[in-house]
């Protein structure tokens, strides 16, 4: 244990000190050719350690994919051609704008660093960013920009945890984390909302960790429908921290109800592809295949035949687990509640909870039960 701790610290004391992570971004994307232009601060783009260019605020370089090189010009004239190359941020406040020409995509601002490869016969892009600027662009990304500061400084948390829990997922490949929905969405530098900087600056250094002092999956979704999903319904591994709650603040959210029809005829058809004993010519009363849900369970079964819930709800692209099956006429009404895996924190929960006077801590320690809310800084008391 106390080696365990020991290692745990100097991990962290590690990360606080660099203070930045390497983002892959445009993970799921291959882009060729974008528009690049300073916003705030000053660049300086280096080939390996020689600087090539200086990029001041509003400078305008258009960078593209040629061959087995990368083209890097400006209004006047070529730069030059590498194979890769970084734009490293020189003042205090560096922060940079991306416009994805080819394929066509939408603006983007980023804080700090941006380095830039041929991977895959693609531009590949790591955003080398100061950690809590990295958290404040998720919480604006994965919460909105329209709740409370206690809501987004709970989001804060959870992000900061599970991005320094995953630090090295992505370490033979040369960056920590991707930025789509593999990770934590990650949209660049939060720029809607002032709170979600208030409260990321706020919870600085803040993270969750359980009865042994290591930290939690902090896993979060939409909406729980009003009671969440323990760990080992949804990846067969009990953790003592992901346990079903019973969440009546769910139903204030907006995705807390739905529904969807599918006719009698089709999901016959679908559970004799999943191995179910139904034979063409054979009749079933339709109210055979009602199925409800007071509580979360974790198969649907018909006669002796049944199915995780979460494959159906995989397959049939539904938006929960937690749903009832009723007839109307030739057709079958799924009534579902909830949004999301349903493991973790609800985050419309969250937000009413937040909205109605409960503390980050409260809320936190609400979806996440035997839990501790520490400082990466106060660790050090360990190592001794």
């Amino acid at each position: 244990m106390r080696l365990i701790l020991i290692f745990t610290f100097i991990f962290f004391t590690l990360i606080t000190k660099s203070q930045f992570i390497n983002i892959n971004i445009y993970h799921d994307k291959s882009v060729n050719d974008i528009i690049l232009t300073p916003v705030t601060g000053e660049y300086q783009i280096y080939n390996d350690s020689t600087p090539i260019y200086k990029l001041k605020r509003n400078d305008i370089i258009y960078i593209s994919l040629q061959g087995d090189s990368i083209e890097i010009k400006n209004l006047r004239k070529i730069i030059g051609y590498f194979k890769k190359f970084k734009i490293q941020g020189k003042k205090t406040n560096n922060s940079i704008r991306i416009k994805p020409v080819k394929p066509e995509g939408k603006i983007r601002v980023y804080d700090d660093n941006l380095f830039i490869e041929i991977r895959d016969n693609s531009l590949f892009f790591i955003n080398n960013v100061d950690l809590e600027n990295y958290i404040a662009g998720v919480v604006e990304a994965e919460g909105g920009s329209t709740s409370s500061i206690e809501y987004y400084k709970t989001q804060a948390i959870i992000c900061r945890t599970y991005a320094l829990r995953n630090f090295n997922r992505f370490a033979e490949q040369g960056y920590n984390l991707c930025d789509d929905v593999n990770c934590q969405a990650y949209h660049g530098k939060s720029l809607h909302s002032s709170k979600i900087i208030q409260a990321t600056k706020a919870t600085k250094g803040l993270i969750i960790v359980d009865t042994t002092l290591n930290l939690i999956n902090a896993v979060f979704h939409s909406n729980s429908g009003g009671e969440t999903v323990p760990a080992e319904v949804a990846w067969q591994k009990p953790l003592s921290y992901l346990k079903a709650v019973d969440d009546t603040f769910a139903k204030h959210g907006k995705r807390y109800k739905w529904t969807k029809k599918i006719s009698i005829n089709q999901w016959k058809s679908y559970l004799r592809l999943n191995g179910f004993n139904i034979e063409k010519n054979i009749y079933i009363p339709p109210s055979e295949f009602e199925f409800t849900q007071i509580h979360r369970k974790e198969y649907y079964k018909l006669r002796n035949d049944s199915m995780p819930l979460k494959q159906i709800r995989k397959d049939l692209k539904l938006r929960s687990t937690f749903f009832s099956i009723k007839v109307s006429g030739n057709n079958l009404i799924f009534t579902g509640k909830g949004y999301g895996h349903g493991v973790g924190l609800c985050q419309e929960g969250a937000m009413y909870m937040a909205n109605n006077g409960y503390s980050y801590n409260k809320i936190i320690k609400f979806y996440y039960r035997n839990t501790y809310i520490v400082s990466l800084t106060a660790l050090d008391f360990f190592r001794k």
